[in-house]
């Protein structure tokens, strides 16, 4: 065998080997859809999924909503102290859908998501241009059929109206009481629609009252 014939034939031999298994391994990987990954990767930003009915629901006869943002980063401080916690994600910028009928502003629909035993439950509030809550609806839950049977209830949400960012929330006291398995994401519920709130106050602070919060901190 003549000098220089070796080297060829393995470099010969090693890019055929490479190129099959490049080809294998590109049959084994499994494609995907880009639809799949918006199935199981979580969102910051809570969707609302139910405008029309819960807008109907709310705020009868609103015509239409208008989205806001507002940014709360120079108040983060004071928020954190009513919260009792960081802020998460979602909560600067704060996102507020102005519920409209005719040019006059209704109030306000805020969504949030809070984490239960079983899953996530995420909340569709409508508050009132003082601040207060209009009603609480439940848009999704995964708990058990007594637990959820007890977060969706009708009666047990009409608790929250009339409630705002001083009031306690605590269920038996300031809510109704839910069964003994039910009191964990119940007040989970009632936390969330309480810092919403406490969120909301300060966003909409007049712009003097903001300027004075953050010149304090």
């Amino acid at each position: 065998m003549r000098r220089g014939t070796l080297p060829l034939a393995l470099l010969l031999a090693l890019a055929a080997f490479f190129f099959v298994r490049g080809r294998w391994a590109n049959e084994k990987q499994p494609q995907h859809n880009p639809k799949d990954y918006a199935l199981v990767e979580p969102s910051p930003i809570t969707p609302w999924r139910e405008p029309a009915h819960d807008l109907a629901a709310l705020f009868l006869p609103a015509t239409n909503y208008v989205l806001e943002s507002r940014i709360v980063t120079g108040l983060t401080v004071e928020i954190r102290k009513q919260l009792g916690r960081l802020m998460h994600p979602d909560e600067n910028p704060f996102r507020i859908h102005r519920v409209q009928h005719e040019g006059q502003t209704l109030g306000a629909i805020l969504i949030t998501r809070v984490k239960a035993e079983h899953g996530g439950i995420e909340i569709v509030m409508g508050v009132e241009t003082n601040g207060t809550i209009r009603g609480v609806l439940v848009q999704s839950q995964r708990e058990p059929p007594t637990v959820a049977g007890a977060i969706t209830n009708a009666s047990w949400l009409a608790g929250f109206a009339g409630k705002n960012a001083k009031s306690s929330l605590r269920i038996g006291v300031d809510l109704p009481d839910v069964p003994a398995e039910a009191r964990s994401s119940a007040q989970s519920i009632a936390n969330s629609v309480r810092d919403q709130l406490i969120v909301l106050s300060f966003a909409e602070m007049p712009v003097e009252a903001r300027e004075r919060a953050q010149t304090h901190h």
